[in-house]
């Protein structure tokens, strides 16, 4: 199973996207909430560092998981794997994906949290 970095963001995005749309019809600027332009500035600088981060674990998890697929299907086919490394790999691979299921399920609830809150 490949994992695509841009997947899981691809919605996140869209909301952003149709947020800024709506505020600019409506007249709004982006900094309407309080917030001077160099610290909105400055948090979509910060935004591309995190989105970097999330991308390379993203992509860790991804290789993780492929190569403890490989090592299984060397082991099947009769290779000279030691099992205990594939099972080892195997349930690291397992953690790696749960933690980042959580940190997404994490990154919604705020998502979801901050959407909701009435400006």
């Amino acid at each position: 199973m490949q994992i695509r970095p841009d997947s899981l963001f691809a919605r996140y995005e869209s909301q952003l996207e149709k947020r800024r749309l709506s505020s600019r019809e409506s007249g709004e600027s982006e900094t309407s909430t309080g917030v001077s332009s160099a610290n909105a500035t400055g948090a979509k600088a910060s935004g591309g560092n995190f989105l970097e981060l999330v991308s390379q674990g993203v992509g860790k998890v991804n290789e993780m998981q492929q190569t403890s697929t490989r090592d299984v299907e060397r082991m099947l086919s009769g290779e000279d794997v030691e099992s205990v490394e594939v099972y080892s790999g195997l349930q690291k691979a397992d953690m790696a994906f749960r933690l980042l299921v959580q940190v997404r399920n994490k990154l919604m609830q705020a998502y979801e949290e901050i959407n909701n809150i009435r400006v």
